[in-house]
């Protein structure tokens, strides 16, 4: 084969594979969770408790009996403690057991200065791992019912 069909071969590929990772499309309530972890990083780096708060359903409850204000409070905390924040997350395991229910686990890398993904084996972070219960608020919107969260397990780890 001569180098220039080769290289129109390669084009063809290429563009194949371009148009059908185009075509695909995330499930409408899978971008909204998405959008909703990013959402949320971005209130959390930019510490902003009341962005926050309106991720949180008022009928919040977790394992240990905390509610939403419980929660808020636990953020404001932290807020204190830490004048910058600086996150990387990736989202594993969402699935959804009834259409307006979904439940997901993020890992959280915690810095307080911002690093670049790249340089994640050199970074000095608190890692967390939240496991959620989202509800579907309408409009598009969700909203976190119930979280537990821990250090992951060595083996748990995503980055």
């Amino acid at each position: 084969m001569r180098p220039m069909n080769r290289i129109l071969v390669v084009l063809m590929v290429l563009a194949a594979l371009l148009l059908s990772a185009c075509g695909r499309e995330l499930p409408p309530a899978e971008e909204q969770i998405r959008a909703l972890v990013t959402e949320a990083r971005e209130a959390a780096e930019a510490r902003n408790l009341s962005a926050l708060r309106a991720l949180i359903a008022d009928d919040y409850s977790d394992a240990q009996g905390r509610g939403k204000d419980d929660l808020v409070n636990i953020l404001r905390l932290v807020f204190l403690r830490h004048q910058s924040v600086h996150l990387l997350t990736r989202v594993q395991d969402l699935r959804f057991p009834e259409p307006d229910r979904a439940h997901l686990t993020v890992y959280v890398a915690m810095a307080g200065r911002p690093f670049p993904e790249q340089d994640i084996g050199l970074l000095r972070a608190d890692l967390h791992r939240f496991d959620l219960t989202l509800r579907h608020a309408g409009g598009g919107k969700w909203q976190a019912v119930e979280i537990d969260w821990r250090r992951p397990d060595r083996g748990d780890l995503p980055f």
